[in-house]
């Protein structure tokens, strides 16, 4: 099964800050270098910034083809007037966007533990095996001696 996005180490910080830029900033759209500079320094996860809301669709909006094409999907939608600057998004929107992030990672990496339920069929398993040779062994044992 591939990696999905948010398991990778660092990711889930690493969005966080990126919604809290992109929701916060006067701008709507951003660039590589702003996010870096604003972040001091690149992503933990990913190659860059760009690489990273590339893989959360969900969340950002991409153009590969233009130098401002970073921006939060939430925040680009709002409505504006013509010529006019989108606004900041509230602090209550973004707190729910961030959660909404969390609630994501959270359900990907228990997603990817599933392996961990079978732990406790499978200690059960070997240790009846061993009790079922252990026995055997000794009703063998007992009627070699004889």
């Amino acid at each position: 099964m591939p990696e999905s996005p948010y398991t990778k180490r660092g990711r889930l910080a690493d969005v966080l800050a990126l919604i809290q830029v992109l929701a916060l900033d006067p701008d709507s759209t951003r660039r590589e270098t702003g996010i870096t500079r604003d972040l001091q320094g690149s992503p933990i996860s990913a190659e860059s910034w760009f690489v990273l809301a590339a893989e959360h669709r969900e969340l950002f909006r991409v153009n590969p083809q233009s130098e401002y094409g970073l921006s939060l999907v939430a925040r680009y939608v709002l409505p504006h007037g013509n010529g006019q600057k989108r606004a900041p998004i509230s602090s209550d929107f973004v707190s729910a966007l961030l959660q909404t992030a969390i609630s994501l990672h959270d359900r990907q990496v228990s997603k990817a533990e599933w392996w961990k339920t079978l732990v406790p069929l499978w200690a059960a398993l070997i240790g009846g095996a061993f009790a079922t040779a252990s026995t055997l062994l000794t009703i063998y044992f007992k009627g070699a001696v004889r």
